[in-house]
């Protein structure tokens, strides 16, 4: 499956779950506008694209991860976008376990890499 997709499309759907996850609450704040920019930036996506995304982020679907590389680090990206407002609300929390389940990952890899977080926050 993923041998027949390009970087871009990866990283396109990379994106799209980094707005599923700081859309959870039903908003974006700037924090979250501001990592996700950077992030489209990061993956080289025309900001178009990045902008409809983003506007219309309630349409977005969770993907099919079971072959995607590098999983935890995807899913320590969907875990910080979680938390990049200081809090981590039980949907955003419920979504992140989603994810976890899709890429075949264990809520204790979702837990461990929410404390990992914990502990960057802590020492900003």
């Amino acid at each position: 499956m993923w041998g027949k997709i390009n970087k871009k499309e990866i990283n396109l759907d990379y994106f799209k779950d980094l707005v599923a996850v700081a859309s959870a609450d039903g908003h974006l704040d700037e924090k979250e506008k501001k990592f996700l920019l950077k992030k489209a930036a990061d993956f080289n996506l025309p900001i178009e694209e990045v902008e409809s995304i983003i506007k219309n982020f309630s349409e977005l679907n969770i993907q099919d991860y079971k072959e995607i590389k590098d999983k935890e680090q995807h899913l320590a990206d969907i875990v910080f976008m979680a938390m990049i407002d200081g809090e981590l609300k039980k949907e955003e929390y419920d979504l992140c376990l989603n994810f976890a389940q899709k890429m075949e990952l264990s809520k204790e890899d979702v837990d461990k890499i929410i404390q990992m977080v914990k502990k960057m926050f802590t020492k900003k």
